[in-house]
């Protein structure tokens, strides 16, 4: 039992000791990582999209644009040649070909034959070499030599790239991919500056100026070069103040690194050409002047270009700062779209010309009018006018309180609310020859054929309301008659004649024609109009109704004693 007492004991003391122990290193680690890269703005940065790029550019170490050319490819240290020397019948034992690699000081040993010095020498000049050699000791003049496998060196990467270091390339890499071997670049690295250090001797160096800008935008190779052993590339953080800036109608409108020598029509090329929607003849370009603040601006007339390379006559220098606004061309191909609904044989909706169709021959082409279509009360409404007309005392008004407004302001706002915004005044009728039906539809016009009604319907304070059959003999009061007639506390006076079209009429007027589809509406009086004896003739029937509860009541309370 002590035993197993003890034993518990060394056995929790060498968890604890344990868990410590993971603690301690947890602290220990966390204490070394390596702090994260710092934030990068939206959509400035795409962790998968580097990762990808990445890949591909590890995948594609070694691979070539195009076949190599012996008179440009210069032989390096592990580059690996084929020998061929053509079969000797009197030295059978000398091999036709041989696998021999460059040395890492620059020879290409031949077995039987000697080192010859390659390095630093094209293909075409080491063959030559060879043949130069083998031939002073072999009678033969079948001698070539092939590259076999291009060598493998080291390259260095500094400045704002996201991984520097030291990154392996070959003789077919072009900085470009050594950049995106390194992480790709920084959101605020410059494309246009970067600086590759090559080495010539031990005591002699050149620097050669990459332009990534072109390769990336114009697919232009020539500032994009291919890479030596021991390179240096650096590349600095863009200037903020070093840009220009294209707008408008461009493939690609944005704010651009500028580098000295660039050009009006390289800054188009850069921003991705023109759109088919720019308008060439008055090309706006803004600078500041020398006091940095305040700016100038002029035209250019680039109808005369080449449309490849987009230069114009007589380009224009640009400066640090420059800003260049390509405008859009006054209603180019803007779509114009009328819609036709209801009663029609082809409703939906039509492409037209601007202000070249009427009414009636959209009509026409949507099949004409079905049978059950009520032209005298269709609609045209029109979007624009709706969208662009702005009520000046319709929106003062809203703004007070109600309390506020006089009784004519009252009745504006009443019948204004009541208004259709946008409803056009137009004869639908076929064969009329109004001026009216000449009208031409606009963009977003929006025609409806309402359909025939074979009614009236009359609601309102009346004793049957509802729908009356429609019959042109009649008037509004023979409507009412047939609805039952007047209700109580109805407003004869003020009873209203509604038309399909909104349109408001009292119903004693002569200025309407009662159509199928048409309402009457007859209003109750309100209370502040009412007379003595209508408030007399209410008040004696509440008090009969009073009475007859109470009647009730008082006649079940008997009955239940």
């Amino acid at each position: 039992m002590i035993m197993m007492k003890y034993l518990s004991t060394v056995v929790c003391f060498v968890v604890l000791m344990a868990c410590y122990s993971l603690q301690v290193q947890g602290q220990v680690t966390g204490a070394i990582k390596l702090p994260k890269p710092g934030l990068m703005k939206p959509g400035e940065y795409d962790t998968t999209a580097i990762e990808k790029a990445e890949l591909m550019a590890k995948e594609t170490l070694g691979l070539v644009e195009t076949p190599v050319d012996p008179a440009q490819y210069v032989l390096g240290p592990n580059d690996i040649l084929t020998l061929f020397i053509a079969p000797i019948l009197y030295k059978p034992e000398i091999p036709s070909h041989a696998d021999i690699p460059v040395s890492p000081d620059g020879r290409f040993v031949i077995p039987g034959i000697g080192a010859i010095n390659v390095g630093g020498k094209t293909i075409a000049e080491a063959e030559q070499l060879v043949k130069d050699e083998v031939t002073k000791i072999l009678k033969t003049n079948g001698v070539s030599l092939s590259l076999r496998k291009m060598r493998t060196f080291k390259v260095f990467v500094r400045g704002a790239v996201r991984k520097p270091g030291i990154i392996p390339a070959t003789p077919a890499d072009r900085v470009s991919e050594i950049i995106d071997r390194a992480g790709g670049l920084m959101f605020d690295a410059s494309m246009r500056n970067i600086d590759i250090t090559r080495t010539l001797t031990q005591d002699a160096s050149i620097h050669v100026p990459v332009d990534l800008h072109d390769f990336y935008f114009k697919g232009d190779k020539s500032g994009n070069p291919f890479m030596h052993g021991g390179d240096v590339i650096f590349v600095p953080a863009q200037s903020s103040t070093s840009i220009f800036e294209v707008s408008g109608e461009v493939g690609k409108p944005g704010t651009f690194e500028f580098k000295v020598g660039e050009t009006f029509s390289s800054a188009i090329l850069s921003a991705g050409g023109y759109l088919e929607t720019a308008r060439l003849d008055s090309i706006e370009i803004s600078r500041f002047n020398a006091d940095n603040r305040t700016i100038k601006t002029w035209f250019i007339n680039a109808m005369d270009m080449d449309s490849k390379t987009m230069q114009i006559r007589g380009d224009i220098a640009l400066e640090a700062g420059d800003r260049i606004a390509v405008r859009k061309k006054y209603d180019y191909r803007k779509p114009h779209t009328v819609v036709i609904t209801g009663e029609v044989m082809k409703p939906g909706h039509y492409a037209v010309d601007p202000e070249s169709i009427t009414v009636h021959q959209l009509i026409e082409r949507a099949g004409g009018f079905t049978k059950e279509a009520y032209p005298q009360s269709s609609l045209l409404i029109r979007q624009s006018d709706d969208n662009n007309v702005y009520d000046i005392e319709y929106w003062r008004l809203v703004a007070l309180p109600p309390d506020a407004l006089s009784d004519r302001e009252k009745a504006f706002m009443r019948e204004k609310k009541r208004e259709i915004r946008g409803m056009i005044a137009i004869d639908f009728a076929p064969n009329t020859s109004s001026k009216q039906v000449q009208l031409p539809l606009e963009d977003e016009d929006s025609i409806h054929i309402t359909r025939k009604k074979d009614f009236i319907n009359v609601f309102g304070k009346v004793k049957n309301p509802g729908r009356i059959k429609f019959n042109p003999q009649y008037s509004y009061l023979d409507y009412v008659k047939s609805a039952g007639g007047f209700s109580t506390r109805a407003d004869e006076d003020e009873t209203l004649i509604l038309k399909q079209r909104g349109e408001q009429f009292i119903a004693e007027d002569d200025e309407y024609e009662l159509q199928p589809g048409d309402q009457i509406l007859v209003p109750e009086v309100p209370e502040s109009t009412l007379t003595f004896s209508q408030i007399l003739s209410m008040a004696l029937t509440i008090t009969a109704q009073i009475i007859t509860v109470v009647g009730v009541i008082y006649t079940l309370s008997q009955q239940s004693k």
